[in-house]
């Protein structure tokens, strides 16, 4: 057994333990700790399940036919970070791969997943469900997954659903109601008709032309889409987060302010940045392809044959939004980008597909007149489908991936405040020490714990997105 690195170092831990379990053993048929080389650990607020893999170098012991590993067993391990906090993650094998052997000695990796994540795979949803979006996530990660308590952790919603699955998976189910869901907050009322070419200096649009005019189409407002995904705490084991956009935007960070120095220090601190990676940043044309400043949605109502156009712009919108920086008024670029629809869509409307009462079933004023709504279903698509498109392409303006020593506290779809040095002369530093532009509040993406068992010391790797820049302040609690 490794001994644990008592030195003060901040990316010291100590494995505890690797426990190999039958799929319904209650003992623990080995423990790996002197067998494993490597973990590597992975959420990600796109992924409905978290998952790892595991490096096995097996010295004539040969587990995979002795005990015998031939899917679903269960690995438990426990690690102790270096303030001491102990934390427990438990998988399912669902996988085994780059086997060598030579000599009676084998190596090959195991790949694991959460346990719901792997049973997710063979349960189907056969019959009705109905409720708002909210409600219809918690009775299916109840009811069919066995997910209870403060383990499911889901944000109410204003949408409600009636909706026959034909035999999707939860997960499946769950993540075609992300982008259909619009969360139970209020909105500013947003801003009628194209910003006018004339307000914006420089307008380089200002002599073209567009046969797709937002002038002859009614605009579209607010903001929608949710993100669903599995988490490890160190209080729940393990949770389930369903959860908008905007509300995860809103979190205050649960650690102290990250900051990273260029130079090579011998300073040991679980808040400095090891590296950082810039990725893709601002690509607007793919975001004009996508949608996700203007697009032009074509609707048609099959129940009264009426065609409706709706533009829906960013510029008209952005306000409604939380954002993750200070710099909240969207730039003139982005701005003169949303003056004219960049993507035409289509779809149909169905407001009557599960009313079954005598009243209008549109839940429209325009449809309703003097009448209150009556239908507990109506169809949301024009309240949330190309709201969802610009609220989450908007969210990768900035991307950036930082290596931390090991801190397993953090997780997807929290928020983490970074300082990155201005890279201007001395002399202006002196005013503006830290980068004004990519310093700041973040929402963490995937986390990547990357343990090394021999030498019982971890690394953590965060991928990091935002949708604007700026530093926020923060009171101390």
């Amino acid at each position: 057994m490794a001994e644990f690195n008592r030195k003060p170092y901040a990316s010291s831990c100590e494995i505890k333990q690797i426990a190999l379990y039958k799929p319904d053993g209650e003992k623990a048929e080995a423990n790996l700790l002197d067998m494993v080389l490597f973990i590597q650990y992975h959420e990600n607020i796109l992924w409905p399940a978290y998952g790892a893999t595991m490096v096995v170098l097996d010295n004539a012991q040969n587990l995979i036919s002795s005990i015998p590993i031939q899917g679903f067993e269960r690995v438990v391990f426990e690690v102790v970070d270096a303030k001491e906090d102990t934390y427990f993650y438990e998988f399912r094998v669902f996988k085994v791969s780059n086997r060598v052997n030579a000599d009676r000695t084998q190596i090959y990796t195991l790949a694991l997943i959460s346990t719901e994540g792997l049973l997710n795979e063979s349960i189907r949803v056969n019959k009705l469900i109905s409720g708002s979006t909210s409600d219809v996530v918690r009775k299916l990660l109840l009811e069919y997954l066995n997910v209870v308590g403060n383990r499911i952790d889901v944000e109410d919603s204003v949408t409600g659903i009636a909706h026959l699955p034909a035999k999707k998976t939860p997960f499946a189910l769950i993540r075609s109601l992300q982008s259909k869901t619009i969360a139970q907050k209020e909105s500013t009322t947003p801003k009628k008709g194209p910003i006018p070419l004339e307000v914006i200096p420089f307008a380089p649009t200002s002599g073209t032309v567009s046969d797709a005019d937002p002038n002859t189409a009614d605009d579209a407002s607010g903001t929608a889409g949710y993100l669903f995904f599995q988490v490890t705490r160190k209080e729940e084991k393990s949770q389930f987060i369903f959860k908008s956009i905007d509300s995860l935007s809103d979190q205050k960070p649960k650690t102290s302010i990250f900051s990273y120095s260029p130079g090579k220090t011998s300073e040991e601190s679980m808040f400095k940045i090891q590296e950082i990676r810039f990725g893709s940043e601002i690509d607007t044309m793919q975001k004009m392809r996508e949608g996700a400043y203007s697009s032009l949605v074509c609707y048609y109502d099959i129940n009264t044959g009426k065609y409706e156009e709706q533009v829906y712009s960013l510029a008209n919108t952005w306000n409604d939004m939380s954002h993750l920086g200070t710099k909240t008024e969207l730039p003139v670029g982005q701005t003169i980008l949303s003056q004219y629809p960049s993507r035409v869509m289509s779809t149909i409307v169905n407001h009557e597909n599960w009313y079954m009462g005598k009243n209008v079933a549109s839940n429209e004023d325009a449809d309703l007149g003097d009448q209150s709504p009556d239908n507990s279903f109506p169809d949301y698509v024009k309240q949330y489908l190309p709201q969802s498109i610009s609220r989450l392409g908007v969210m990768f303006n900035y991307e950036l991936t930082i290596s931390l020593t090991a801190n397993f506290d953090l997780n997807a779809g929290d928020t983490i405040d970074i300082r990155i040095p201005n890279q201007v002369s001395d002399a202006e530093r002196k005013d503006e020490v830290w980068d004004p532009t990519y310093s700041g509040t973040y929402l963490i993406k995937s986390v990547n714990h990357q343990i090394d068992v021999k030498e019982q010391n971890a690394y953590t790797v965060l991928e990091l997105i935002r949708d604007s820049c700026g530093i926020k302040k923060y009171t101390n609690k």
